[in-house]
């Protein structure tokens, strides 16, 4: 599991862009420290953000945006493939910074969205893209 988290970790992990978290942490609605130039949040401070109520519409509309926008969309000349994952607690922390941590070595243009949201004892994965890449990051999380 990540000791740390930067602001392009959790603009992955929430679908929100990183001028938003910066808005936020300037809200004072997420802290960190400075580290070097570079904002650097602890596992804790990840999730009371996360917790926050003033943030939480946000992410959500993020996150369902993935999968409305999979179905809402005329098909590509691409084959495309959007998957939904719900799995126990004891999976949930470590299936989301897997998916974090896989997704953010992608190129930048890869068509690639991920979104984790807690649901009550578990959580909720939702990943769209490439076939080949989604499948990918499958086989790898379910063969660790």
């Amino acid at each position: 599991m990540k000791d740390s988290f930067s602001i392009n970790d959790l603009a992955l992990i929430t679908g929100l862009s990183t001028r938003t978290i910066r808005t936020y942490i300037a809200a004072g609605f997420l802290s960190g420290e400075k580290n070097n130039g570079a904002w650097v949040f602890m596992p804790e401070q990840v999730h009371a953000f996360l917790q926050n109520k003033a943030v939480q519409p946000a992410i959500k509309a993020k996150k369902n945006a993935i999968v409305y926008d999979f179905m809402g969309t005329k098909p590509y000349n691409h084959d495309k493939m959007c998957t939904i994952l719900d799995l126990n607690d004891k999976e949930a922390l470590s299936a989301s910074v897997f998916f974090c941590e896989r997704i953010s070595k992608y190129a930048p243009e890869t068509e690639l969205h991920f979104a984790s949201d807690p649901l009550g004892p578990g959580v909720r994965l939702i990943l769209s893209g490439s076939p080949k890449d989604v499948m990918s990051l499958l086989n790898q999380f379910y063969n660790q």
